[in-house]
């Protein structure tokens, strides 16, 4: 799989609840606590990237919002794309990358983790992804 050469890993998967409101939570098994990109795999198809946006958001943290529909509209129709590919028979992986190196410029603190999500969505054209 080609998100490999880029150093993703599986990071779990999603699985239909119809016991929650979205009628779909995630089981994760590598970096649920650390701040990541993160993609979702359809039959070996890149569907979406995303990322942890804030510092002190986990995978974790991150799939609880899509789990939970909270906040903007792009976690309700991703959620609800996630839930589509279930009901299809489909399964839906969650993939993830940690970069392990800081940069700086002069005195600037370069993100890494924000710095890499336009550049992967423009190298895989995920069709999730607006």
């Amino acid at each position: 799989m080609e998100l490999q050469k880029y150093n993703f890993v599986p990071a779990g998967n999603w699985v239909k609840r119809e016991t929650v409101n979205s009628g779909i939570t995630f089981e994760l098994t590598a970096l649920a606590r650390d701040r990541v990109v993160y993609a979702f795999v359809v039959d070996n198809q890149t569907k979406y990237i995303g990322i942890c946006d804030k510092d002190t958001t986990s995978l974790q943290d991150r799939m609880q919002r899509y789990k939970s529909l909270a906040g903007g509209s792009t976690n309700k129709r991703v959620a609800g794309k996630i839930k589509q590919c279930l009901a299809d028979g489909k399964s839906v992986q969650i993939f993830a990358l940690k970069p392990e190196s800081k940069f700086q410029h002069v005195d600037l603190n370069i993100d890494l983790v924000k710095g890499l999500e336009n550049p992967l969505i423009e190298r895989f054209k995920p069709e999730w992804n607006l």
